[in-house]
This record gives C-alpha cells, structure tokens and sequence, in this order.
C-alpha cells in the first residue's frame, strides 16, 4: 500500500494509536480499546485513523436497524501531522477503511462526525464520497481537569451535573455534529441492498456559509 512510494498503512497497537491521538488531536482524548490503522512515512508515525465503538446503541441502530447495530462502528478519530500534504487524508481513509473490513468483515457502516463546535464540516467525508445523515442534537459536554473534552456518556453510563462537579468538570454546551456515513459491503450487489435499508434520511452535503 504505497502513496509516492513513503507512505504505507498498518494496523497499529492500540496503545500507541492512543498516545499519538492525545498528542496530537485537539479532544486530546480517545475511547477505550480503539482499532488503530497508522499511516507511516518509512517507519515515523505520522498518522493515526481510530474506529471505536460509538457511545450510543441507538445510534448504531439508526443506521441498518436494531437487530443489525452491531455492524456499524465509528472513526472516531483521524489524525495526521500538519506536515502531510492534505490530499494525504482521503487517501489515509480510504486504505484504512479497506483494512478495516479484512480484519473485521462483518461490518456494514462506518459512522463519522464533524465537530460543528470547531467550525468543522466535514469536507473531508464529502471528498470520500460519504453519505451525510444530517446533526445530531446539542448536547452538553464536560472539560475535565486537563483540558479533555469527555463525552456526556462515559463506560456505557450517562454523566450527570452532579456526577461531573464531583469528577472537577465543567460543563460545556456544544453544537450538534455532522453525521456522515461510509458503507463497506460485501459485493456491488450487497452495496444496492445496504443503501436502500438505510434508516436514517440523508441530505446534501453543507457547505461553508457565505
């Protein structure tokens, strides 16, 4: 998997996916037990492309119904080095998404979420030819002591106000996400029968304002 014959993507230890992540995204934070694909330049790392369980089983639902949500995962992060030329990320996707579903084949759809907050779209999925699903809803998020964004639902339980004063968090309100979806299937015809059993409406892509 050569790009200008230096780059190569490899399923990398979680571990290192992380720290690289916490280094270098601006959350400064990752789930736990992410799937890491790392994009090296001979042997640095200089990028980073997680996928995660997503934090709401109704969410995974929405996409190809309950009894499928255990097919949809989520990149949660992409992270590359300001230094990587930026048609370096559609190409990153594209090659981990493809190892992705060698390792694990069972998997229909790939969630991703732009953070409107950060000012952020999600040009990058439209380049990739995702299918966007809309925003989600605002929702108040929590900054922790070191300056992590947390996530109102941590280890399958939802963080109260009161749960969040006691951990030192400060509650921050954030603007919904863009949702994007990739699909990975089987054959060209199981590709037709995924897009029609999508549940969730789709729509066309945002655009900068103005």
């Amino acid at each position: 998997m050569d790009f200008d014959n230096t780059l190569r993507v490899e399923k990398i230890p979680s571990n290192i996916g992380k720290e690289f992540i916490k280094q270098h995204h601006y959350s400064h934070g990752v789930h736990n037990g992410p799937m890491c694909y790392g994009l090296l330049q001979d042997e640095r790392l200089v990028g980073v492309c997680a996928f995660a369980t997503p934090c709401s089983e109704n969410v995974r639902a929405s996409i190809f119904g309950a009894d499928n949500k255990h097919r949809v995962t989520e990149l949660h992060r992409l992270v590359l080095l300001d230094e990587m030329p930026r048609n370096t990320e559609s190409w990153f996707i594209s090659r981990a998404l493809k190892e992705l579903k060698k390792n694990k084949p069972e998997l229909w759809g790939i969630l991703s979420f732009a953070d409107a907050t950060e000012g952020h779209l999600g040009i990058i999925y439209q380049a990739t030819n995702a299918l966007y699903l809309g925003t989600s809803s605002p929702a108040t998020f929590y900054i922790d002591q070191t300056g992590r964004l947390r996530h109102p639902r941590q280890n399958g339980v939802n963080i109260t106000r009161q749960m969040a004063e006691q951990n030192g968090w400060s509650p921050v309100k954030r603007e919904g996400k863009h949702r994007y979806l990739y699909i990975l299937p089987d054959s060209k015809t199981h590709k037709k029968q995924l897009l029609k059993s999508i549940k969730s409406p789709q729509f066309p892509y945002p655009k900068v304002k103005g």
